[in-house]
């Protein structure tokens, strides 16, 4: 594996939550906010919404493509949601040498853990139910709201599985709390290369002995 740039295994850091939860916004932020970080751009075979830009928000891809890519092994992971549309992983998610970023469902979370240990997870809740419900409708009507909330509370259900679950209520206080679990999370994973190189000197001998 290439190592960053400080000398460590690349972090890689899963964001996930239910629809409306605000993944993202907190995405963006971080990527602003630590310019050597990467993000992962995954697949969908669902539609752009509006504003959404092929390449950064996902790779919007045609059922017949993610099946060839599934063929082809270029997929890590994926699930259908809604009993509609595919979501997908790329391969080979930490090429590069530098900490990178992903939003999968709890699914893809278990098994990026199980392959990847240098994975650090964050999970992010909406204030309430009720709440949720608002911003989903907000953001954009849907006519399968029933089975938006149904797949949210099984979300929700798995959501102790994570490193870190931050409640999005004052997003100012959410953003400030993500970079701090970042900025943490890369101390730490730099100590054992910094143990390894700093060593305690001898003390003098007695010039008498």
């Amino acid at each position: 594996m290439t190592l960053t740039a400080s000398g460590r295994p690349p972090i890689l850091f899963v964001i996930s939550g239910p629809s409306g939860s605000g993944k993202g916004t907190v995405i963006t932020h971080l990527l602003d906010y630590f310019p050597d970080m990467d993000r992962i751009v995954t697949y969908t075979t669902r539609e752009p919404r509006e504003g959404e830009i092929d390449g950064v928000h996902y790779r919007f891809i045609t059922p017949e493509r993610f099946e060839d890519l599934r063929d082809e092994g270029g997929i890590f992971e994926y699930e259908r949601v809604y009993n509609d549309y595919y979501y997908a992983s790329p391969s080979h998610v930490l090429a590069g040498g530098c900490d990178r970023i992903i939003e999968v469902d709890y699914k893809g979370h278990r098994k990026f853990r199980s392959e990847y240990p240098q994975t650090v997870s964050i999970f992010l809740l909406p204030p309430s139910m009720e709440e949720l419900s608002a911003r989903i409708l907000a953001r954009s009507p849907e006519d399968n709201m029933t089975s938006r909330l149904e797949n949210a509370r099984e979300q929700i259900s798995h959501a102790g599985e994570y490193d870190y679950i931050l409640v999005n209520d004052v997003l100012g206080e959410t953003l400030e709390r993500a970079a701090a679990i970042v900025l943490a999370e890369r101390v730490r994973s730099e100590r054992p290369g910094l143990m390894e190189t700093w060593r305690i000197p001898e003390p003098p001998r007695d010039a008498g002995h």
